[in-house]
C-alpha cells in the first residue's frame, strides 16, 4: 500500500495526526492532534455542563415526588445554556480539521511515494 493512502486512511478513519506521525511529519501530526483534542473536550465538557445544570431540578424534584412529566420536558428544553452554538462551531471545527488533517496526509504521502519512486 502506497504511503500517500496509508496516511490519509489513518488520519479519516482513526484520528487526525496519526498519517502524518506515519509519514514523519511530527509537527503537523501534533499540531492535528492536539486542535482535534482540544475541540472533542470542549464538546464533552458544554454537554456534561447541561446535564449537571438539567440534573440538578430533576432530582429535586424527584426527591419531593414531584416531579411531573411536563416539568420534566420543561426543564430539559429551557436549560441554562439554550443555546447550541458553541457545540455546534466545535463540531465544525472538528469536520474540517479531520478532512483537512486527510487531504495534508494525502498529499504529504504522494510526495514520499514520488520521491521514494
Amino acid at each position: 500500500m502506497k504511503e500517500s493512502t496509508k496516511g490519509a486512511l489513518l488520519s479519516l478513519l482513526v484520528y487526525p495526526g496519526l498519517g502524518q506521525l506515519l509519514l514523519g511529519l511530527r509537527f503537523s501530526g501534533v499540531l492535528f492532534a492536539v486542535l482535534t483534542t482540544a475541540g472533542l473536550l470542549v464538546i464533552i465538557y458544554r454537554i456534561t455542563l447541561r446535564m449537571l445544570h438539567a440534573l440538578d431540578p430533576i432530582l429535586s424534584s424527584a426527591a419531593d415526588k414531584t416531579l411531573q412529566w411536563n416539568e420534566l420536558v420543561k426543564i430539559l428544553r429551557h436549560g441554562r445554556y439554550d443555546s447550541w452554538q458553541v457545540e455546534g462551531l466545535c463540531l465544525i471545527f472538528l469536520l474540517v480539521c479531520w478532512m483537512v488533517a486527510g487531504v495534508h496526509a494525502y498529499i504529504a504521502g504522494g510526495k514520499i511515494d514520488r520521491k521514494s519512486g
